[in-house]
């Protein structure tokens, strides 16, 4: 009896810990109106045991608009708004995907905003948030909470500092996704 009353004792403080944490995040990490920085991407290929890199630069205007712009090693834009997602090579319209014709891109566009400025209620919506906080230092773990974006997203890891470094995306595949963000600028 006395193991088992010591159990809940112990599981009550991590849980009590765990919110701590989460609700420490939130206070180190800021969500500025807009945001500029470059960006460094690892895209690992499971199937071929290859890494394929790219270069570029983002801006960020909160719940408005994030520009994505890949400059190597093939010059292409993403511009992401809360409605739409459109693709740019060589500064030509390639593809545009809207909520009307296709409900996604509202989910993908809540996750990829939450995600850039660390909004964590947008998150918590989609993830469960496990939260570690060292100082100015953190890093976030988040699972899935729904089967349709954990088929394409297996577990997602976000470090920082007040602003969001580093992003690494799992796929169930095998595949992952290793973003470092350099040079950011709240303006």
């Amino acid at each position: 009896m006395k193991n088992t009353i010591l159990g809940i004792i112990l599981f009550l403080l991590s849980l009590s810990s765990f919110a701590n944490d989460l609700d420490r995040l939130k206070t180190v990490t800021a969500a500025p109106d807009k945001l500029t920085g470059t960006f460094t991407q690892s895209k690992y290929l499971a199937q071929l045991d290859t890494s394929l890199q790219s270069t570029g630069e983002f801006n960020y205007l909160r719940d408005t608009q994030i520009i994505w712009h890949t400059l190597s090693p093939i010059d292409s834009t993403l511009e992401l708004t809360p409605n739409t997602m459109l693709n740019y090579q060589n500064g030509i319209q390639v593809n545009k995907l809207d909520t009307t014709t296709n409900p996604i891109v509202a989910v993908l566009s809540d996750i990829f905003f939450g995600v850039m400025t660390a909004q964590w209620q947008i998150l918590e919506e989609y993830f469960d948030v496990n939260a570690e906080v060292v100082g100015e230092h953190w890093k976030a773990t988040l699972i899935p909470l729904n089967k349709n974006i954990g088929s394409f997203i297996h577990k997602v890891t976000l470090e920082g500092d007040k602003y969001l470094k580093q992003v690494t995306l799992y796929e169930p595949e095998g595949n992952l996704t290793h973003i470092e963000f350099d040079q950011l600028q709240q303006k």
